[in-house]
């Protein structure tokens, strides 16, 4: 046993529900009023905890939010087999824009749109949810070049960019229809062949 019961322990563990709870708040926060109104304090009282408990786990909102999102539903992409790149792509863009278009889209859209003159937020989301995204598509481009369907050359990092950026802009930014016809057309235009022809730049 340790002669000084004080300097073996290491900290509080994490409680799970607590976290759960702060994040399911600040989700329905966000949904409620929109980022910028969602405080510390209010994600506290909603989830019955006290402001010291989140600053326990986390320095400012933008990490409590970057968590919450990271462990959110809408975060969390179906695993797609489907034996052939095309239709793993078309499947998991579909899945990725009915998640969009859906009531969690609004909270997409605030925490985009916020990160553009937060910088603690902008400087946290690429570390979590876009990271997660971004494997996702690494995973089925990985599938793809073992099959033979694409170059092992293919730079996976720029590809697995690329396809959330155009569907985030087309519904966030430009408004314009996303639908199975454009996603094919995406795919079988624009993907299909830059997996074909993009090297690695290393």
């Amino acid at each position: 046993m340790c002669p000084v019961k004080a300097l073996c322990i290491k900290g509080r563990p994490r409680d799970s529900k607590r976290e759960s709870a702060i994040a399911e708040a600040s989700i329905s926060l966000i949904q409620e009023v929109g980022y910028e109104r969602c405080t510390i304090e209010a994600i506290a009282h909603k989830a019955g905890v006290s402001k010291a408990t989140i600053y326990r786990r986390w320095k400012n909102k933008a990490e409590v939010i970057v968590h919450a999102i990271s462990h959110h539903a809408f975060s969390q992409t179906p695993s797609i087999d489907t034996g052939n790149l095309r239709d793993d792509l078309v499947e998991l863009l579909l899945a990725k824009v009915k998640v969009l278009k859906g009531p969690d889209g609004a909270v997409i859209a605030s925490i985009m749109s916020a990160a553009n003159t937060d910088s603690e937020l902008a400087k946290a989301i690429p570390h979590s949810v876009r990271d997660g995204e971004s494997q996702v598509h690494k995973v089925i481009l990985e599938r793809a070049i073992e099959r033979g369907d694409i170059s092992p050359n293919a730079n996976l990092e720029l590809l697995a960019e690329i396809t959330p950026a155009i569907m985030t802009y087309r519904i966030f930014m430009s408004q314009q229809p996303v639908n199975r016809k454009f996603i094919e057309s995406l795919v079988d235009d624009v993907l299909i062949p830059s997996a074909q022809k993009i090297a690695t730049n290393k």
